[in-house]
C-alpha cells in the first residue's frame, strides 16, 4: 500500500479572545473585539463548508470561553467530524500565567466547557501562541485525556514531545510560524510594525513548503520504508476566514490532493497511528 504525507489542517478558533489577552482593555473595544467574532460568525462556516465540499476533517483548537460563546458552532463543528483541542480557557499565555495553580485551572475550565458542550474531553492542547511555563509539561501529564500536544518548531516529523532531555508520553505534532496565517496577515492599529502580505505570496511559500516536505517525505519512504514527516497548516477563523483567502486555502487543498500522496487527517488520528508504530515501553 502506498505511503501518504500525512496533511493536517488545524484552525484556531480564538474569537474575541485573541484580542481580549493582548489587551484587557480591549473588552471595552467594540470594533477591535469584532475582528475577533469574524472568526465563528463568518469564517468557521466557510471552513466548515469547505472542508464538507472535499470531504475533510480538521481540528480546531478553541479557548473555553470561545466555546461558552459559541456552543452551536462549538457542536457543529464536532458533528461533522471534526476535532476539538484544548487552547486554554482565555488565550492567555501561559508564560504570564500566575503559577502552577492558575494554569492548570485554565486547562480543566477549557477542558470541562467543551465535555458539557460535546460530551468528551480533548485529547489535544496547543498553547496560545505556542509557548509553554515551566509548570505545562507537568499539568499536561496530569491530565490523563490529553494525548498530544502541537507546539514545538524542532522538527518536521511527529515523534513524542521531548524537553529538556525529558521524553513524555504525549505525542508532539510539529508547526511553525512560517505555515500560521497570523505570521502574514495579523493586523491591527494597535501592533506596530505589523503589515498585512499579499495573497499571492502566501500562497506561494505554503505551496512551496508542502512540495518541498512531500519530496523529502517519498525520498524517505523509498530509502527507509516508512516516514513521520508531516505538513501541518495553522490558521485563524477569523483570518483566514476572509473570502479571497478561502479562496486561496481551496486551491492549497486542490494542489495537495492533486499529487494523490497525502492523506488528511485529524491530529488525534495522526497521535493515535504515531503511537501504535512507536510504542513506549510502559503503554
Amino acid at each position: 500500500m502506498k505511503k501518504k504525507m500525512p496533511v493536517l489542517l488545524t484552525f484556531d478558533l480564538d474569537g474575541e479572545c485573541l484580542w481580549r489577552c493582548r489587551d484587557p482593555e480591549n473588552a471595552n473595544r467594540p470594533v477591535t473585539l469584532s475582528q475577533g467574532r469574524y472568526g465563528p460568525e463568518v469564517g468557521a462556516p466557510r471552513i466548515l463548508k469547505m472542508l464538507k465540499k472535499y470531504g475533510l476533517h480538521a481540528t480546531f483548537f478553541i479557548p473555553g470561553f470561545t466555546v461558552n460563546q459559541y456552543q452551536e458552532l462549538t457542536k457543529r463543528i464536532v458533528d461533522e467530524g471534526n476535532e476539538i483541542g484544548n487552547h486554554g480557557w482565555s488565550h492567555t499565555y501561559p508564560d504570564n500565567m500566575d503559577g502552577y495553580d492558575a494554569e492548570k485551572k485554565e486547562y480543566l475550565d477549557c477542558s470541562n466547557i467543551m465535555e458539557k458542550v460535546t460530551g468528551a474531553r480533548p485529547k489535544a492542547y496547543r498553547s496560545p501562541a505556542w509557548e509553554f511555563s515551566t509548570n505545562t509539561i507537568d499539568i499536561l501529564e496530569e491530565m490523563k485525556e490529553i494525548e498530544y500536544s502541537s507546539n514545538m518548531m524542532d522538527a518536521d516529523k511527529i515523534r513524542y514531545l521531548k524537553l529538556g532531555g525529558r521524553e513524555t508520553k504525549l505525542v508532539e505534532i510539529p508547526i511553525h510560524w512560517v505555515l500560521d496565517d497570523a505570521a502574514y496577515w495579523l493586523y491591527s492599529l494597535r501592533t506596530p510594525g505589523k503589515a498585512m502580505q499579499p495573497l499571492e505570496a502566501v500562497e506561494n511559500y505554503w505551496r512551496s513548503e508542502f512540495d518541498a516536505l512531500l519530496e523529502e517525505f517519498l525520498e524517505e519512504v523509498e530509502e527507509e520504508g516508512d516516514s513521520d514527516i508531516c505538513f501541518v497548516l495553522t490558521c485563524h477563523p477569523q483570518i483566514i476566514g476572509r473570502p479571497a483567502r478561502m479562496k486561496m486555502l481551496e486551491r492549497l487543498v486542490k494542489h495537495m490532493l492533486e499529487t494523490e500522496s497525502v492523506e488528511f487527517m485529524t491530529g488525534i488520528e495522526a497521535a493515535t497511528r504515531y503511537k501504535a508504530k512507536n510504542p513506549k515501553k510502559s503503554d
